[in-house]
C-alpha cells in the first residue's frame, strides 16, 4: 500500500515541481531601456479598486484615487496633467500633481462610462446609458465653465453597446466597437463606417499615430493583438496564441504598448495553486513581444493601464 501511495504521488510532486519552476520563471521582469512617461492602472491592492500612477522607469508607484467606491477605465489627458475614470455611472477627472479629483458627470439622467479625451483636452467621448440594463451609445461630453456639462449623440446602439471609444489624433472622428467589430463615427456628420469584418472578435481599439490602428482580438481558443493600417485596411499580427490580452495602451512614442494580460492557457494547472498571479500589466514592444511586468501581483488584480506623457 505505501509503495503504491508512493508512486501515485509521482505525477503530483513533478507537477507541482513543473509549475514552481514556471512560477520562479515568469517571476523575472528586466524592463528594456528606454521607457519614457507615465503609466495609470487600476489596483484592488489596498482593497476596493482605485487609480494609482507610476513616472517611468524609476519612480514609485502612487495611489491616485482614495474612497470606498471602485474606479476604474482610466485615460490621460493629452497633455499629460489630468486623469478622467469611471466611477458607478459617473466620470471624475483627477489632477496628477494635486489630487485633486472632481466629478464631470453625476450618473442622474445618463450612467456613463469609457471616457476618451478628444485631442483638445477639454471635451470627452463616453459609453452612456439611461439606466442598467439599457445598450449603450456614445455621447460627445462638453464641460463648460459654469460647471454644466452638454452632451451630443454620436451613435445610437442596435441591441449590444458601443463601447470602448478612441478618439483620433486629429479629433475628427471615433474609433469604437460594435458587434465584436471595430467601427468609427465621423464627429462632423455622424456618418458610421465599419474598418473591421471577418471572425476575429475585436476589442480595445487605440491609436498608433494618424494612419494606424491597433487592437486585441479573440477567434475561437486563439487571441492576440493586431496592428489595421487605416488606408489599406490590411491586419498585421503582432501576437496570437493562448493569452489572453483585455485592454491595451501604446506608449507615446508608439514603441511600446502596456496590457491588461488576463489568462494564458499554457499555465500549468497547478500554478494556480501555487498563487500564480492575477490580472497583471505588462509590457510589449511594438512588435508584440513580451518584455516584462510593469504591475502584477500574486495577491491583487492589477489592470487597466494607460499612458500618458
Amino acid at each position: 500500500m505505501t509503495k503504491r501511495l508512493a508512486i501515485g504521488a509521482v505525477p503530483a510532486l513533478l507537477a507541482l515541481g513543473l509549475g514552481l519552476a514556471w512560477l520562479a520563471l515568469s517571476s523575472r521582469s528586466e524592463l528594456p531601456d528606454g521607457l519614457t512617461g507615465g503609466v495609470v492602472f487600476v489596483s484592488d491592492r489596498d482593497g476596493s479598486p482605485a487609480l494609482y500612477f507610476r513616472r517611468l522607469p524609476n519612480e514609485p508607484e502612487r495611489r491616485l484615487t482614495f474612497g470606498s467606491e471602485a474606479v476604474g477605465e482610466p485615460r490621460v489627458s493629452p497633455d499629460g496633467s489630468r486623469v478622467a475614470f469611471a466611477m458607478n455611472g459617473r466620470i471624475g477627472v483627477v489632477a496628477l500633481t494635486s489630487g485633486e479629483v472632481s466629478v464631470l458627470t453625476l450618473g442622474v439622467d445618463w450612467k456613463d462610462t469609457q471616457p476618451d479625451w478628444l485631442p483638445d483636452g477639454r471635451r470627452l467621448v463616453v459609453a452612456a446609458r439611461r439606466r442598467v440594463g439599457e445598450p449603450a451609445s456614445l455621447q460627445l461630453v462638453e464641460p463648460a465653465p459654469d460647471g454644466s456639462v452638454a452632451r451630443r449623440p454620436l451613435t445610437q446602439a442596435r441591441g449590444g453597446d458601443d463601447q470602448s471609444p478612441a478618439a483620433s489624433p486629429d479629433g475628427a472622428w471615433v474609433a469604437f466597437v460594435r458587434e465584436d467589430r471595430l467601427m468609427r463615427v465621423d464627429l462632423a456628420g455622424g456618418r458610421l463606417t465599419r474598418l473591421t469584418g471577418g471572425f476575429k472578435r475585436d476589442r480595445s481599439p487605440r491609436f498608433l499615430g494618424r494612419e494606424r490602428l491597433v487592437c486585441a482580438w479573440s477567434e475561437g481558443k486563439k487571441h492576440g493583438i493586431d496592428a489595421i493600417d487605416l488606408v489599406t485596411r490590411a491586419r498585421q499580427t503582432l501576437t496570437e496564441g493562448g493569452v489572453f490580452y483585455r485592454t491595451l495602451a501604446p506608449s507615446p512614442d508608439g514603441r511600446f504598448l502596456a496590457v491588461t494580460r488576463s489568462w494564458d492557457s499554457g499555465v500549468p494547472p497547478f500554478a494556480g495553486l501555487l498563487g500564480a498571479p492575477k490580472e497583471e500589466v505588462r509590457l510589449l514592444d511594438a512588435s508584440g513581444h513580451e518584455r516584462g511586468r510593469l504591475f502584477a501581483s500574486r495577491r491583487h488584480a492589477n489592470h487597466s493601464p494607460d499612458w500618458g506623457r
